[in-house]
């Protein structure tokens, strides 16, 4: 096995690992957002995208404002997106 496998195959571990943490974090921010809104009115876990994505965290912060699950959640993504960007370096994207 060579250095440049063995540093791809934890770039992506680590690029599955903060991803995960990350969208957990978000569905526990969705669960508290959830507990303090109407039972009519609830956010839903299914369907993201960036405009949703951006209302949870605004939420969120303004419910919570000492709370730490989107600073987790964002620290996740920023370890995912690493993870992801090491592996394109071992796959030989860059050059």
């Amino acid at each position: 096995m060579s250095i440049r496998l063995v540093l791809g195959l934890i770039s992506f571990c680590f690029a599955l690992t903060g991803i995960f943490l990350a969208n957990i974090f978000l569905t526990m921010m969705i669960g508290e957002i959830n507990r303090k809104r109407n039972d009519t009115d609830l956010v839903s876990y299914f369907g993201f995208n960036f405009a949703k994505m951006r209302r949870i965290f605004i939420e969120y912060r303004l419910a919570y404002p000492q709370g730490l699950k989107d600073t987790y959640s964002l620290t996740a993504f920023a370890v995912g997106m690493a993870g992801l960007i090491g592996v394109a370096a071992c796959l030989g994207f860059f050059g």
